[in-house]
């Protein structure tokens, strides 16, 4: 069975971004994010991949719209949470949803464990992390200098196979 993690860099305003750029650069989170996510599968919006630089070991399973369009040396295009998951075990038994806010949004249901970086960032933007709700609870809190990276688990993450989306 496949774990889904969501892995995030959040201000206190609950940005993560302005949909071209993250407002801000913490060294130690960079790290810690790049540790945590290598040599697996991610998650990740089409948008958001085009944005970014592959991480070390990582395959990338990319969420769009027309996944028929695109065609990448050692990418997956999926368009459903269902086919996301199957890429993701194809791959390993960990998957990271590494965004942007579309995606974390979808896979949130699903996903089993949150690494929130909690920055002390104030800025206003368009994206946003999404709310984890009831379910998710605090398992550990991981103190870096400038901020702390809280470990949520979600005490009933859905069944991606009943997945619609």
């Amino acid at each position: 069975m496949v774990e889904l993690r969501l892995i995030a860099g959040v201000a206190r305003t609950g940005v993560i971004g302005d949909g071209e750029t993250i407002p801000w650069h913490y060294d130690a989170d960079e790290q810690q994010y790049k540790d945590r996510v290598a040599d697996h599968p991610v998650v990740v919006g089409r948008k958001t991949h085009e944005g970014m630089t592959r991480i070390r070991g990582t395959h990338p399973v990319v969420v769009t719209g027309s996944p028929e369009e695109y065609d990448e040396d050692g990418a997956t295009f999926v368009s459903t949470v269902g086919d996301a998951v199957d890429a993701v075990a194809a791959e390993g038994d960990t998957g990271w949803v590494i965004g942007g806010q579309s995606i974390y949004a979808m896979f949130l249901p699903y996903a089993h464990r949150a690494f929130v970086s909690e920055l002390p960032e104030t800025a206003v933007a368009s994206r946003v992390f999404p709310y984890l709700g009831t379910d998710w609870s605090v398992e550990a809190r991981h103190e870096y200098d400038q901020f702390e990276v809280v470990e949520y688990e979600n005490q009933a993450p859905l069944d991606p196979e009943n997945a619609s989306a």
